[in-house]
């Protein structure tokens, strides 16, 4: 009875020890340090519009060990485009100290530094890519190659974000405009915006049409002129989610009198990069 028993120990111990070894060999246990295999950018393609501030980027670490520390290694635009413009240093204003929001210039200078920074950056804890205001990035499409690194090592992500950059965009337009609005850039200089409303197909010189902007938006111009050829504003750029109200004034003859009616539509737009350009409107 005795040896029987400890026959059936033995067994015991041998089938005890085999599931442990298969138990080990099924489950991953991840190393302390380690990075893991999926790690990834959610959203990974992104939209910029040139000259203007953005954020980019939510990274997803999925189980690896953290700190993680982020570098870009290379970028590339698929056209072939020189990016030099990306590492260009702009100056950015730093605050050294909290802002309450009731000081003057003077006391506004005193907590704050001016510093040169890239104008496109990786934080290097986070992995935001950080677009400053005033950069001057050519429209294309931009790859970027980042290196995650932790204390068990490092990985490159091809193309972990891929941005694209435009100069200007039309964002949004009343219905009652006849098609969406056009911008285009005619010049390096004046900083200037040429606006001509076309009515049936045909331009309206500038006293026909009124530009009106919205004091809560961003288009911050100053009158210029109006011209046989449009409404000419001076503008600060770049020019920000601009909602501007567009008038057009009709004239129509009924019965041999001439009659004079308005109608005005909005528009929303953004301008990056400083130059001379026409914004064309339909009705």
């Amino acid at each position: 009875m005795t040896h029987s028993n400890r026959i059936f120990q033995f067994l015991t111990v041998a089938v005890s020890a085999s599931a442990l070894l298969l138990t080990g060999a099924c489950t991953k246990i991840p190393q302390e340090g380690s990075i893991a295999p999926d790690i990834t950018y959610k959203n990974r393609k992104q939209y910029a519009i040139s000259g203007l501030q953005l954020n980019i980027g939510d990274f997803q670490p999925s189980t690896s060990t953290l700190p993680l520390k982020f570098e870009i290694v290379q970028i590339r635009e698929t056209g072939g485009k020189n990016v030099n413009a990306l590492n260009e240093e702009i100056p950015v204003i730093r605050y050294k100290e909290a802002i309450s929001g009731n000081e003057n210039a003077a006391e506004l200078a005193l907590k704050s530094d001016t510093v040169m920074v890239p104008a496109v950056a990786i934080n290097e804890y986070t992995g935001v890519l950080e677009i400053q205001e005033g950069n001057k990035v050519p429209a294309g499409e931009y790859h970027f190659d980042i290196s995650v690194t932790n204390q068990s090592g490092s990985k490159l992500l091809t193309d972990a974000l891929v941005v694209e950059f435009k100069e200007m965009d039309v964002l949004s337009w009343s219905s009652g405009m006849a098609q969406v609005p056009e911008i285009e850039r005619v010049g390096e200089t004046p900083n200037q915006i040429r606006f001509v409303a076309y009515l049936n197909g045909q331009p309206l010189p500038g006293d026909y049409i009124d530009f009106t902007k919205d004091r809560a938006a961003g288009f911050k111009g100053t009158f210029v002129n109006d011209t046989n050829d449009g409404e000419i504003w001076s503008v600060k750029f770049p020019v920000k989610e601009a909602d501007t109200y567009a008038t057009w004034k009709i004239v129509t003859e009924v019965g041999g009198v001439e009659q004079v009616s308005y109608e005005s539509y909005n528009f929303n737009f953004v301008i990056g990069l400083p130059g001379s350009y026409v914004v064309r409107l339909y009705k």
